[in-house]
């Protein structure tokens, strides 16, 4: 089973289509060929966002909520294949992007209400791009690579959304047979200049970041046309129909290691000292604390401060296995290229 099989797609419904991910997702498809629709709120604004990508046919624009049922009626006509990916995406400024309120209506009900409409229409696939959220925090910090085994207990509002939409997507393939599958990325990186990675090398590159403390925790990720490719190939093997799988690239990463190859890439030395854990958590702690004074974000929180010191360690063994899939890219050239973009815009504005 290779990774670049032909197996039709037929007509193709991409949701969340004006994210980062969607928006990788939709050139592929058009790319390669496929008729391409996309489902969204705002029809002018993703009509700006397709034309500023380039020339060549952009895709067919849908204008649906799917918040709102009554808005979905024709919006799967015509569709063989569904990618998923819509899902509430909280302000820069939220100061507990995991609890926002609108997760659960857009991400748990939108789902429910699109899947009523797809068992409605003649979609035969249906792909949904999750995330490792919806396994919980502890799934990923056992001290060993999690799987598709751990029994999910998320732990935020988004996680709990997200678990209740790959539940919606799993049981309409059971009920009525379709192929319905659901991927679980980690942190997606290839972003460009958004994303957690590109936003650390930003820091050390600013002289922001603190010289790290020598703890050696795992992180998985995935770069973004991984990703991408993994949600085509699951959509062209039947057999991986009721399925659950995570896509990583195969790596873990440790946040130490991530702020040395920021500094080596960046042609500075590493620091032969760090701070102390201790000095980072009573950071972390007035950060927390103004956080919920100004309900705005902070730089350093102790959720934060956790996230980057604690393991989010997991595993794609499965999808390898099943499909052969290798990723393609890690963050020992992902990291690099972040830094020459840097440069360069360095350069550009002297």
């Amino acid at each position: 089973m290779d990774q670049d099989v032909n197996a039709p797609l037929g007509s193709i419904l991409v949701t969340g289509a004006t994210g980062k991910v969607g928006r990788r997702l939709v050139a592929e498809l058009l790319g390669t060929g496929h008729r391409v629709a996309i489902v969204t709120r705002s029809s002018d604004a993703a009509r700006t966002l397709w034309q500023a990508q380039g020339p060549g046919p952009g895709p067919e624009i849908r204008a649906a909520d799917l918040t709102d049922s009554s808005s979905l009626g024709s919006v799967c006509d015509g569709i063989d294949t569904l990618f998923h990916l819509a899902s509430y995406s909280p302000r820069p400024d939220e100061p507990d992007i995991y609890e926002a309120a609108s997760h659960w209506p857009v991400t748990a009900e939108g789902t429910a209400n699109l899947m009523a409409r797809v068992e409605h229409s003649a979609i035969r696939r249906v792909i949904y791009l999750s995330s490792i959220k919806a396994m919980g925090d502890r799934a990923g910090a056992l001290g060993r690579p999690a799987d598709e085994s751990s029994i999910p207990a998320p732990d935020s509002l988004y996680g709990r959304a997200k678990l209740a939409a790959e539940r919606s997507v799993l049981e309409l393939g059971k009920t009525t047979g379709r192929h319905a599958t659901v991927l679980r990325p980690p942190m997606v990186y290839g972003l460009g200049d958004s994303g957690n990675i590109a936003r650390m090398v930003k820091a050390v590159a600013a002289g922001r970041f603190p010289p790290w403390p020598r703890i050696e925790n795992h992180r998985a990720a995935i770069h973004v046309e991984d990703a991408v490719a993994a949600a085509i190939l699951v959509a062209r093997h039947p057999e991986t129909a009721g399925e659950v799988y995570l896509v990583t690239d195969g790596r873990d990463y440790s946040t130490r290691w991530l702020y040395e190859q920021s500094l080596i890439a960046l042609g500075r030395p590493v620091p032969r000292w760090s701070i102390p854990l201790p000095v980072l958590r009573l950071a972390a702690g007035i950060g927390t604390l103004g956080e919920r004074l100004t309900r705005r974000r902070m730089p350093l929180t102790l959720d934060g401060l956790g996230k980057l010191t604690g393991d989010a360690w997991f595993s794609s063994a499965k999808l390898e296995r099943d499909l052969r899939f290798r990723a393609r890219r890690t963050l020992e050239t992902e990291i690099p290229r972040l830094a020459r973009a840097l440069a360069q815009v360095s350069d550009a504005g002297t």
